[in-house]
């Protein structure tokens, strides 16, 4: 190695970079800095408040739209039924079951409704909602309704949902000659129609508006706050109490204002726009600091553009030299640990020459991945001898206990191959066919607490010895209860013998309650049995077992597991058996099947 080269590699990277930053970043930093003190405060105010008042307006104009489309659909509905052809007064018609039907028509068609009301003079009426309502909400509503009565005019209120934090608009619209106001009477309304809309829409060009230091509130004709967002308690009550504020309550206009706020940490200059909703009576408030929005940027590039020029040209040389020379062994180095990180141990990182940490971060990865691609391996040696040991141990055991029966020896292992294929044919993933397979092993596993005389008897089962056999399904779950790793599979061991009318047993399930494991069991069982020769009845042949089983679909059997079944025995991926001398032309009795 060069002279050159091993003194790249013994240079810490903390003083290349060190030099970099010094020439590339901090002069230019210094002298734009210096330059920055130079601004034209007029143009960038101007531009601010610009920005304030397309903010506040454009917010304001957002909720009124939304407020007079919501009042204008209910005074809408409001007619609508009122023109409806009833006998009767307005209450009569109010209990008719079409108005109920209307008012859910209605709530539909709005998702941002919480809640719709029509309602006669004395508050009584029809309403939907999605949900139940909140105390709050009930109260707001109330409360509008007397209000929108006494003037004869609509009412608006603004609350705050206390479970979701959803802020909430309540409509109270009078309907009717008085609250038309096309004739000037004096005459009452003949029906109030109250909405409760959520302010999603609002809430969230509200929280848009209000990135980095700006702030927007709304608040009521009073002054009073009502919406604040994530905004500090001692920040609401001096925007409450601001200039700003004070000044709309005596004239709603739109107003653009430099004012201070006291706060906790001392008095905050601030630069705030207000824009009122002319639906409701609210305005929309959005201010900044003023110490931001009046910080320059644009005067400095103007005074300052040959100057900084000729910085950026340098800064991009040193730039280039730095990028060249540092990135690629950085770039490199991530590279290779990513491949390391993604499980490819084998990867190793080249040895950089520049920088001794980077270099030695290399050697320390290299050692690493080693280290764990040695521990992954012998992990995984482990897992496979542990996997093979435990599923060893699990086909003796369904063996031994298939060997009390010399009739179903090998049935376990045959079920469980059936339930595989099955279960491939339903484009099972591969981990669950794997728990359909343990399952279908195991399904059996409930006949070591059966009696040896039952499960060896060279006859049709007595209906006392067929209800002590039909309780292997229910002592095999309860075995297998108590083992953690196994608890996934027992549906199939517990319900391979319901039937999918819910005549099966031991719990009697019904169609989908039936787990899709315990189906497929559950028809590959009774293919092994209808196949196997039994002391009390000889093997029928492969195709009339697949002919039973389809006929049985719908009834005892889920149609789509027989359709998998099927796929499965048409590609030839089920075993076909020699047919027995004679196939009886009438169908196995199920004792027979649900036995085996």
């Amino acid at each position: 190695m060069s002279p050159s080269r091993k003194l790249l590699g013994r240079l810490r990277l903390r003083h290349f970079l060190f030099l970099l930053l010094l020439l590339s970043g901090i002069v230019p930093l210094a002298v734009s800095s210096l330059l920055l003190i130079l601004q034209n405060r007029e143009i960038l105010e101007t531009q601010e408040k610009s920005y304030l008042t397309r903010s506040a307006q454009f917010l304001s104009l957002e909720l009124d739209g939304s407020l007079v489309a919501l009042r204008r659909q209910q005074a809408q509905l409001g007619e609508a039924v009122l023109a409806a052809p009833a006998e009767g007064p307005v209450s009569e018609k109010l209990r008719q079951p079409w108005v109920g039907r209307l008012l859910r028509e209605f709530l539909a068609s709005n998702p941002s409704l919480v809640a719709v009301r029509l309602l006669d003079l004395q508050g009584v009426g029809p309403y939907s909602a999605a949900a139940e309502l909140p105390a709050p909400l009930v109260e707001a509503m109330d409360e509008a309704h007397a209000a929108a009565l006494a003037g004869a005019a609509p009412v608006y209120r603004f609350l705050v949902l206390p479970e979701t934090g959803d802020p909430v608009a309540v409509a109270v619209v009078p309907v009717g000659v008085a609250a038309a106001g096309a004739a000037g009477g004096d005459g009452e309304p003949r029906l109030v129609v109250e909405a409760a809309m959520r302010l999603r829409r609002m809430e969230t060009e509200f929280q848009r508006e209000a990135q980095g230091d700006a702030g927007v509130f709304l608040i009521g004709r009073d002054g009073r706050l009502l919406w604040s967002g994530e905004a500090s308690e001692a920040m609401r009550r001096a925007v409450e109490s601001s200039r700003l504020v004070t000044d709309f309550v005596e004239a709603p206009l739109n107003m653009t204002q430099e004012y201070t706020l006291e706060l906790e940490g001392g008095a905050r200059r601030m630069l705030g726009r207000v824009s009122p909703v002319e639906e409701a009576g609210w305005g929309v408030v959005v201010q900044r600091p003023a110490a931001a929005a009046f910080a320059a940027v644009d005067e400095m590039v103007l005074k300052t553009a040959l100057s900084t020029g000729v910085l950026l040209a340098l800064a991009l040389v040193i730039a280039a030299l730095a990028t060249r020379t540092v990135s690629r062994p950085i770039q490199q180095l991530a590279d290779t640990t990513h491949e390391i990180a993604t499980g490819n141990f084998g990867k190793r990182v080249e040895r950089p020459v520049l920088g001794r940490e980077i270099r030695e971060l290399a050697e320390d990865f290299n050692r690493m991945s080693g280290t764990v691609q040695e521990y992954v391996g012998r992990l995984q040696r482990a897992a496979q001898e542990n996997r093979e040991l435990f599923i060893g141990l699990m086909r003796s055991f369904v063996a031994a206990i298939d060997a009390k029966d010399p009739y179903t020896r090998g049935h376990s292992e045959r079920v469980a191959a059936y339930s595989r294929t099955i279960s491939k044919h339903l484009g099972l993933a591969e981990d669950v066919q794997h728990r359909v397979w343990v399952g279908a092993l195991l399904h059996d596993v409930g006949k070591i607490g059966i009696e040896d005389r039952i499960l060896t008897k060279g006859g049709v089962l007595s209906e006392e010895e067929y209800e002590q056999m039909k309780l292997h399904p229910v002592i095999g779950a309860q075995i297998m209860s108590r083992i953690e790793q196994l608890k996934a599979m027992i549906p199939a061991i517990r319900w391979h013998h319901e039937a999918w009318n819910g005549r099966g047993y031991p719990d009697g399930l019904k169609g989908e309650q039936i787990p899709l494991m315990a189906r497929i069991v559950g028809v590959a069982d009774t293919f092994d049995a209808i196949t196997t020769n039994r002391p009390y009845q000889r093997a029928y042949d492969t195709e009339f077992a697949v002919e039973t089983i389809t006929r049985l679909a719908g009834a005892r059997f889920d149609a789509k597991v027989v359709t998998a079944f099927l796929q499965a025995f048409q590609a030839g991926q089920i075993e076909r058996r020699a047919p027995a001398p004679t196939a009886p032309a009438a169908e196995p009795e199920m004792p027979a099947a649900a036995s085996s």
